[in-house]
Order: structure tokens, then C-alpha cells, then sequence
């Protein structure tokens, strides 16, 4: 999942607080008939009570903009324009979303400290009245991908098999994509998950598009730390190429605010990493891809001897041809990425003997795990576990054997990492090789385990409904007030906390249903009803709410006499 500033604007100085909850309304600029407009009948779906297309499109984006207007205060209302367009899209792969602030705001330098550069949305927020609007009336921009599962305009393919899932439940079909997961992420980045220094430059304040920032920070680059130089992105020390150095190195930025930085330990699970013994120096890594065939990977199937597989032809370590029988018996085998499917290679080093393979990504192009092949052959079946590493990391293990090192291999935890997270806590930003336009720098890493919302890929394990995991740290972080009351039906206070950390979303989530109980019911108070009460009972299984809090939501929807 891709996202991408779209435009910048002027905005001005900020000097006061904001107080209530957040009002975000999303403004529909698809034409008659398309997009959000989109007249197709369509079957209600997961607790979506919309009958075309278009009405559950739009009835998702509110849903999404009630759920951050219920956590985040600002006394100015946020508009978000949402369209459906013709984005990047292949038969295996495209940009589901894009998005970014529609104008920035910015306060002057003073002495020593630099500039700062506000997404639009977060500036009126911390102004308390409005500042500025783009002139399209909005603060925030974002688009989907119109063609998601069908054809693009000049008749390829667009994710073949693929589609958009509006249920509301989080019980997305296998190969469909979540709307709202998509909806809830690009609205992300609107309200500030996204950083304005130059990704492949490193200059501060070059993605505003606007020449007189140029030098100015932003409230997310100034958070984010590199773990190659151990200092912040605007740190004296720093300058443009350390920067842009750290944007292309997995593991270099990292974020280093207090409140995200607090909920790591309280989302994240303990990092499983890959050690490779005889590299100079060791390789220890979080960053390593898992494939879709053969067995998983684990603590017990991956470790031993590395040896470098030689199948005597052409690219000799890339295991494409046979190898000579019992050539890698009880060896963890090492092959380069090569030219033939990734389970080809299993099959091929597991014929000669080898209990694993680790393949050693060839080109910079590729992340761990997303190179062509590692998704599983239905020709072949391979019997052993394979994880895939970057160039760096392949290089090392090339080197290392051809120095004559003897090197094993392992799969373990390492006491006090957190996947996702550097050894200091700090969740990790997203760095390849190659920097990705959009995507760079603006999202968490990949290796975040539970995913994260904000991760660059589309996850079916994140359920943006009820969690935005370590999100509202980054909000909070960069001056946004979290909404800590609690979630009201009308006037009634139902004692359901907005959220609790690590940003799971009962008393939003309660809000938002709320709404969506009231279009269902098309004025029946019994529909309505039912649908409160199957909404407190679903968040009391889920562990969200407590038997006095739900009893607190039906309370207070049986008050509600007017729909």
C-alpha cells in the first residue's frame, strides 16, 4: 500500500491548543456515477447497511473519519477529499491509496531552532481556529484505486482475483482487500504520518514544494532518529546526506518519541531474528522474508552449517540446475536469488541434501520476501523451510565463505529486541534499498510483528475498526491531543473510554456504529436496537469493553428515541 504527498499550500504561525473532539467530514469529489457515486447494486456486508457500491464506499470513509475524529481533539472541522482514480496497478501488484495534507502550516525559525512545517489538519488543531484551506476545500487529499480486481484504462490487468471489501467487521475474504484498513491508513498519513524532508536528498522541508521552507523540520522528521550516526534527523550533526543515507538503510530512521516510543513494548511481540555466525561483521538481523511454500520457518527447522550451494553452471550459486546428490546433506544452503522461482531452488538444494536455503537477494530492487518466486509453485513442493535476505546481508555471507569462514545459521529470539523496534524500543521506519516515492521513510518497517497500520504493504492481520496500535503515539508525539473522554450516544455517557493503549479504539468504535445503526435502521428503534446491542456484545468478546461498559452502551442506546 502506497501513499504519497499530494500538495502543499502556505499555512502561517500557531500559538494556542485545540479543546473538543475532532469533526472530520469526508468530501466526495467522484462525478455522477463513478467512484463514490458508483450506483452498481450491491448486497449488504459485513455490518455495512449500504445497497450500491457507492453508498458503501461512502459510508465506509465516514465510518473511517468518526473513528479518528473520536480519538484525536481539534476545534476546527478537518475535510477530507476522496475520490476514486486510475493508480499504479499490474496484474500482481499496484497503489491501493494515496494521500497526503491538501496544505501545510508553518511557524518561523527563531535563533537556533529551526522552522517547523504542520500537516494543515494538525496546524488548525494546535491554532485553535482555522489557518488555511486548499482550494478544493480541503485539508486532507486522498484517492483509491478505481480498478482494484478488473482492468486498467488501457486494458492490463489490475491485481487479478483481487478486489474491495466494505464490511465493517474486520472479516475480509481471502484475496479481497479492506477498504476501511486502506480508508483508515491513507486518512493517516492526511493527518501527519508522513514527513516532508527529501527522501532520496535528505533535504529538510523539500516535500512541501515550497522554496522558503526548504531547511525548515517538520513535526515527523523532527522525531525520527538514525540509528547509523545515534543521533535525531535534526540534530546539528546531522546534514542532507547522513540523512538521505539513513532513509535508504534498514534500520537506520527509527522514531523516537516519548509516546510511541512508551507503547512498543505494549504492542509489539519479541523480534525473532537471523543470526549468521562467521561474517565479518556478525549478521544478526530482523530484517529477513519468509515464503508462502514448504514449511514455516522456525527456532527448530532453520539452523546449522551454511554452506554455499554450487550447481556448476552459469550463475554457479543459484541452485537453478541440479546439484550433485548429498553435496549439501544436513547444510543450511546459501543460493543468490538468480533467474528460477524461489521453491525451484528448494526443491533443487533439498535434492542434494540441504535442510534449509537462504536466498541472498541479487539486485537492490527487492525487499526480503517480495522478489518473484517466493510466493509457492503448484509444479513443486518443497519440503524445507527458506527465508530470503537483502543484497547487504547476501553479500556478507558470500564474502564470508569465500574467505573460507566456517558459518551456521539460526532462527532465535534476542532478549529484549522487539520486532519492529531497534534495541533501544524505537519502532522502526521504513528503509529500502531503493527509495520508494511515497512510501519511504513515511511508514513503519515491514517487520513490525503484530502488523501495524501504517505499515507500506496492505496487511489482512491489521483491523483499523478497533486498532491503530502505535499510531496515536506518532499523533500525539507531534502535538496532536488525544480525545481520553469517554463515548457518548447522544448526551448519554456510556463510560466506554475513546481508546485505551495501545490504541485499541472501543469507545470510537461504539461512536462510529452508532452512526452506522441509525442508516440501517432506517427509523425502526427495534433494528436500531439490535444492532447497538450486537455491537456491545461483539466488543465484550473481543475484550474491549467490560460487562459494565456494555452494559453502559445498551443503556444508553435504549435512550435514544429519536432516529
Amino acid at each position: 500500500m502506497k501513499a504519497r504527498l499530494l500538495c502543499a499550500l502556505v499555512g502561517a504561525s500557531l500559538f494556542a491548543t485545540a479543546a473538543h473532539a475532532a469533526v472530520i467530514t469526508p468530501v466526495n469529489q467522484d462525478p455522477v456515477g463513478k467512484g463514490l457515486n458508483d450506483a452498481t447494486a450491491r448486497a449488504p456486508e459485513g455490518g455495512n447497511p449500504g445497497k450500491s457500491v457507492g453508498e458503501q464506499r461512502r459510508i465506509v470513509y465516514q465510518f473511517a473519519a468518526d473513528l479518528w475524529g473520536s480519538v484525536l481533539k481539534s476545534d476546527v472541522e478537518t475535510f477530507v477529499g476522496a475520490s476514486f482514480q486510475d493508480l499504479a496497478c499490474t496484474e500482481t501488484g499496484g497503489t491501493l491509496g494515496s494521500a497526503g495534507a491538501s496544505w501545510v502550516a508553518a511557524s518561523p525559525p527563531s535563533g537556533t531552532t529551526l522552522g517547523m512545517v504542520y500537516h494543515g489538519a494538525l496546524g488548525n488543531a494546535i491554532n485553535g481556529s482555522r489557518i488555511s484551506i486548499s482550494s478544493a476545500g480541503t485539508d486532507i487529499t486522498s484517492r483509491f484505486n478505481a480498478n482494484l480486481g478488473g482492468k486498467n484504462p488501457d486494458g492490463s490487468p489490475c491485481m487479478t482475483g483481487s478486489g474491495w471489501y466494505y464490511g465493517l467487521d474486520g472479516n475480509t475474504p481471502d484475496g479481497l482487500i479492506n477498504f476501511l484498513d486502506v480508508v483508515m491508513h491513507e486518512i493517516g498519513h492526511g493527518l501527519g504520518f508522513s514527513g516532508f524532508v527529501g527522501y532520496t536528498t535528505g533535504r529538510l522541508g523539500e516535500r512541501t514544494g515550497i522554496s522558503r521552507y526548504l531547511g525548515y523540520s517538520d513535526v515527523y522528521t523532527d522525531n525520527a532518529f538514525d540509528n547509523i550516526t545515534g543521533k535525531r534527523f535534526t540534530d546539528p550533526a546531522m546534514n542532507d546526506a547522513k540523512r538521505a543515507q539513513s532513509i535508504k538503510t534498514r534500520g537506520g530512521p527509527a522514531w523516537d518519541g516519548a509516546t510511541a516510543k512508551a507503547l512498543t513494548p505494549l504492542w509489539l511481540d519479541p523480534a525473532v531474528v537471523l543470526s549468521v555466525t562467521g561474517t565479518s561483521p556478525a549478521l544478526v538481523t530482523q530484517f529477513f522474508g519468509t515464503a508462502s511454500f514448504g514449511p514455516p520457518a522456525t527456532t527448530d527447522n532453520l539452523k546449522g552449517t551454511v554452506v554455499v550451494a554450487n550447481d556448476g553452471t552459469g550463475d554457479t550459486a543459484d541452485a537453478c540446475e541440479p546439484l550433485p546428490a548429498g553435496s549439501l546433506a544436513g547444510k543450511v544452503a546459501y543460493v543468490n536469488r538468480g533467474t528460477c522461482g524461489f521453491e525451484a531452488k528448494a526443491v533443487n538444494v533439498e535434492a542434494a541434501g540441504a535442510v534449509a536455503v537462504i536466498i541472498g537477494n541479487v539486485a537492490t530492487s527487492a525487499d526480503p520476501g517480495t522478489a518473484p518466486g517466493m510466493a509457492d509453485d503448484a509444479t513443486l513442493n518443497a519440503g524445507i523451510p527458506a527465508v530470503a535476505v537483502n543484497l547487504a546481508d547476501g553479500q556478507l555471507i558470500k564474502a564470508a565463505a569465500q574467505a573460507g569462514s566456517s558459518m551456521t545459521a539460526a532462527l532465535g529470539k534476542m532478549p529484549g529486541q522487539l520486532a519492529g523496534a531497534d534495541r533501544s524500543g524505537r519502532p522502526l521506519l521504513y528503509a529500502p534499498a531503493v527509495v520508494a516515492s511515497g512510501s519511504s521513510f513515511s511508514h513503519f518497517e515491514r517487520v513490525l510483528i503484530p502488523d501495524a497500520l501504517m505499515e507500506p504493504n496492505n496487511s489482512p492481520n491489521t483491523d483499523s475498526a478497533r486498532m491503530v496500535d502505535l499510531t496515536l503515539g506518532v499523533f500525539a508525539d507531534e502535538g496532536w491531543e488525544l480525545n481520553t473522554g469517554t463515548a457518548r450516544i447522544g448526551t448519554c455517557d456510556t463510560g466506554v473510554k475513546m481508546f485505551r493503549d495501545p490504541g485499541m479504539m472501543a469507545g470510537a468504535n461504539v461512536q462510529a456504529q452508532d452512526r452506522i445503526c441509525r442508516i440501517g435502521a432506517k427509523g425502526n428503534r427495534g433494528a436500531y436496537l439490535r444492532c447497538m446491542n450486537d455491537t456491545a456484545s461483539e466488543l465484550k468478546s473481543l475484550g474491549m469493553v467490560s460487562p459494565q461498559e456494555q452494559a453502559g452502551i445498551r443503556s444508553c442506546a435504549a435512550k435514544v428515541t429519536s432516529l
